[in-house]
């Protein structure tokens, strides 16, 4: 199962229609990563919860959906909001991030996103939209980990266990972490005019 992870505990309640479910994190990236990351073994089987089909293309304009615990969080149970996919972000030529309009709030960080039309999965909410300088938040502009980004790293940890294509997470390029701290990458080196 994967998610989004802000708390340091070792064992995490997964709820899916009411149900809870028990958990230990097997994994969590580091607070340095761009990527908000966690994988947690589940202590019993989801029986009768279909796996979603990750999406292997993006298509800016597209109807998606987010499933989380928006506002009012785990109180009201589970909520979906639809928006459109508003941009993918890429880095040499490769998916970063997403941006949807989809209303996120607190509580939806770790949902899935889905293409509305095909039902694939396309990617992990990680952030909507802050100003720092008021505190106001923006629901409506927000940013997801692409599954193409996961992918590897999870089937490699599913079929070996081996952890390390989700460490390399934490590793990130610089360019990666430009766009996650919501900066544009410079098309070219400054130059000095003198």
């Amino acid at each position: 199962m994967l998610c989004s992870w802000d708390n340091e505990l070792d064992l995490f309640i997964f709820f899916i229609l009411s149900a809870k479910i028990w958990g230990h994190v097997v994994f969590a990236t580091q607070e340095t990563s761009p990527y908000d990351i966690a994988v947690v073994s589940l202590e019993e089987e989801l029986e009768g919860v279909p796996v979603p089909v990750p999406t292997e293309h993006f298509y800016e304009g597209e109807a998606v959906s987010v499933v989380g615990f928006g506002v009012f969080g785990q109180a009201c149970g589970p909520s979906v909001t639809s928006g459109i996919l508003s941009a993918v972000v890429q880095v040499d030529d490769a998916p970063v991030m997403l941006q949807t309009t989809c209303a996120v709030h607190g509580g939806s960080s770790g949902g899935p996103l889905f293409s509305t039309c095909s039902g694939d999965l396309l990617g992990i909410v990680a952030s909507n939209t802050r100003d720092n300088n008021t505190g106001a938040t923006y629901p409506h502009l927000n940013f997801s980990i692409p599954i193409t980004v996961l992918q590897p790293a999870l089937q490699r940890y599913s079929q070996t266990g081996d952890m390390g294509g989700l460490r390399a997470l934490d590793h990130a390029a610089e360019p990666v972490r430009v766009v996650w701290r919501l900066q544009r990458p410079l098309a070219e080196a400054p130059r000095s005019k003198l």
